[in-house]
C-alpha cells in the first residue's frame, strides 16, 4: 500500500503548475533578480543609444540651421547690391538701351479726381463702385458696339512728333 500513496504523490507533483514548480525552485530568487538586472542593464543602454543619435540629429540641425542663415545673409546683401539705383540706370543704359531724360522732358500725369462719396454712407460707396466697373462693361446697340475701352494715352509727346515726320 506505500507503494500506491508514493505514486499518488508523484503524480500531484507532476500535474501541479509549472509556474508553481519554478518558484518553488531554491534558485527561483537568484534567478528573478539576474532577470530584472539584465532588464534594466538593456533598457539603460537602449536609452543611452537613443539620446546620442538625438545629440547628433541636434547638432546636425545646428549646423543646418546656421548655413541657411548664412545663405539668406548672402541672399539679402545680393538684393541690395542689385537693387541700387546706380546699378539699375547702368543696366538701363547698358542693356536696354534707355537714356537719362533732363528735368525740362519729364511730366506727371494726374489723374481726374472724383468725389468719392462719405466712408459712412456704405450704400453709396457699392454704387459707385458698381457704376466704375460699369463704365468698362462692353455694350452692344442696333447700332454700334463698345468695348468699353480706355483711350490710348500718349506716354511721350516728342517721340510722336518725330514719328510723325
Amino acid at each position: 500500500m506505500k507503494t500506491r500513496i508514493r505514486r499518488f504523490s508523484e503524480t500531484v507533483k507532476i500535474r501541479s503548475s509549472v509556474f508553481n514548480r519554478l518558484r518553488s525552485h531554491k534558485y527561483f530568487s537568484l534567478s528573478l533578480l539576474i532577470t530584472v538586472v539584465l532588464a534594466a542593464s538593456c533598457i539603460h543602454i537602449w536609452q543611452r543609444v537613443v539620446v546620442l543619435d538625438l545629440v547628433a540629429d541636434v547638432s546636425h540641425l545646428r549646423s543646418e540651421n546656421a548655413s541657411l542663415i548664412d545663405a539668406t545673409r548672402k541672399v539679402h546683401s545680393d538684393i541690395t547690391a542689385l537693387s541700387s539705383s546706380a546699378r539699375i540706370e547702368q543696366y538701363a543704359s547698358d542693356s536696354l538701351g534707355l537714356e537719362t531724360i533732363s528735368a525740362e522732358r519729364l511730366y506727371t500725369l494726374v489723374g481726374e479726381r472724383r468725389d468719392a462719396p462719405e466712408p459712412s454712407d456704405e450704400m453709396a460707396t457699392v454704387l459707385a463702385a458698381v457704376k466704375r466697373v460699369a463704365a468698362h462693361i462692353p455694350s452692344v446697340t442696333r447700332s454700334s458696339a463698345s468695348a468699353g475701352e480706355l483711350p490710348r494715352t500718349t506716354i511721350d509727346s516728342l517721340t510722336e512728333k518725330g514719328a510723325d515726320k
